[in-house]
Order: C-alpha cells, then structure tokens, then sequence
C-alpha cells in the first residue's frame, strides 16, 4: 500500500467519526510516525510502505485518535512556545493562548534576568520552562499538587536544559514566608463544574478533570491566590493569570481595588489578567 492511500484511508475514516480536521490529524501522525516532513511528504506519497512495523504503529494511533485521544496524547508531545514538551493524561495539554501569559511575562520583566518567578499550578511545566528558555531568568520555581504532574514537569526541564526548583505544594501551602516573588503566574483550573461535562471528548475524557475544574463558580483557586500572593510577593511585584474568556468582570471584582490589565488571546477573547498591587506599599 502506497502513502497516500494509507493517508485517504484513514482520513475517510476519521471523516465518517465527524472529525473535524481529519486530514491534519492524519498527517500529523504520518509525519511523526514515518519522521516525514512537508518536503518528504511530496516526495515519497506515491511509494509503497515497506516498514511494516511502522504501518501497525500508525495504525494503533489512528485506533486511537477514533477514540477521540488528544492527538498529543498520543505522540506524548505538544509544542508550547516553540519548544517540545512531553505530555500524558497526567497534565493538560499546552494552548497557544497561553503563549500570551508567557509573552506578557517577557515584556514586563524587560530584560531582567534577576526576576524571581514563581509558577502555581505548572502541570507539564511548560510555562516555568518556557520562561526560563526565552527569559533567562536565574531564579524559577514550580509547584503543583500532583506528583504525577511534577514528574512530567521535571522531564521536560531535563529534556529541554532548565534548572528550575519544582516542589509539591497544594497552591501555596508548601511555601514559607522566606519566599518571594517578582513575578507569580498561574494558570489554575477555572472552568466551573457543571461546565467541565459538557466539553468536546478529547477533553473532558483525557484530561486531567484536576487541572480543568474551578468549582462551582470558577473562581476557586483564583480567590485562594487573591487571599495569598500579597505575602509572597516583592514590592512592585506583579501576579500574572491566564482566565476564562468570560471570567474578566469576575477577576475585576475579586481584586477590586488592585491595578488589572486584561489581556486579549489570538481569538480576541479575554486570556490573561496583570494584577499589580503595589498602589499598596
């Protein structure tokens, strides 16, 4: 069987399932399996397959994707910010919208490299790890409360260079009042309960319900952080928060009386908070 009627095949598959992207999803697979690219594809889609073992593998993660698994679910690998993190059920899938908190980031720290930076909630770790790759920043630390998470977190800082300090804390539970943070970010799960069910499959059935679920209103760990990050923040410091596209008038009301800028996603919606208290000092 030559590739392409390997890829037409799948692809009608993936079609008769409704899926929306079919043949990107396809391909994707195709070029990770067979380690094509663009250049490759062109060249070698009318060859007969002779790796039969690759043929069964690429079977196996179509079998998959059919089951609605996250296409990076099954690689083990989203790219965040340009770089490759690993990835498994035990932490959410990076968003390009979160590039957008990790830009803000860089902006305002300017240059300086001597920002101490805290990341709550890391999961796969790819916003503390993207921050000291791009940044540069000597000091990062990241907490999560999942082992599991950590784990991830901690091979893709190995896999991609960073020495980043992770530790085990329920949001700041684990932290002492020795320490201190120019930068705090966070992407804390925000989605309100009744609404996590109601989610496309390949999110609701394969990610963490952990790192997606905000309680009732959403805004769970959002007032834990509101009622924390003051005392484990430097003067001038900022708190950085990625939030619900329809979540900013909550965020406004919550730390009411604090400077908040709200920042816009690639979509145009609501994506990031930058809160500054320090009208306080």
């Amino acid at each position: 069987m030559r590739y392409i009627e390997v890829f037409e095949k799948y692809v009608k598959a993936l079609n008769e399932k409704g899926f929306k992207d079919a043949g990107s999803d396809i391909l994707l697979l195709i070029y990770e399996v067979f380690d094509f690219d663009f250049s490759k594809w062109t060249m070698f889609k009318y060859d007969e397959i002779k790796d039969r073992e690759k043929l069964d593998i690429l079977e196996s993660y179509v079998s998959k994707r059919l089951e609605n698994m996250p296409i990076q679910y099954i690689l083990n690998k989203a790219y965040f910010c340009g770089f490759p993190f690993f990835v498994d059920k035990s932490v959410l899938i990076p968003r390009f919208d979160t590039e957008v908190l990790v830009e803000e980031i860089l902006r305002i720290a300017k240059g300086d490299k001597n920002k101490k930076i805290l990341d709550m909630c890391t999961g796969s770790g790819a916003i503390a790890i993207s921050l000291k790759k791009l940044g540069g920043f000597e000091r990062v630390d990241a907490v999560d409360i999942s082992n599991d998470a950590l784990e991830i977190a901690k091979k893709n800082a190995v896999g991609l260079g960073c020495d980043i300090n992770f530790s085990k804390s329920d949001m700041f539970s684990g932290l002492t009042s020795e320490n201190k943070y120019d930068i705090i970010v966070s992407n804390p799960p925000y989605i309100k309960s009744h609404m996590v069910d109601s989610l496309e499959s390949e999110v609701k059935d394969f990610e963490p319900r952990l790192a997606l679920d905000g309680d009732i209103d959403g805004m769970k760990f959002y007032k834990i952080i509101k009622e924390n990050f003051i005392k484990y923040l430097n003067p001038e410091g900022i708190l950085a928060l990625e939030i619900g596209y329809d979540e900013a008038k909550d965020i406004r009301k919550l730390f009411d009386g604090f400077d908040i800028n709200i920042k816009k996603d690639l979509s145009n919606l609501d994506r990031v908070a930058i809160i500054s208290e320090k009208i306080y000092r």
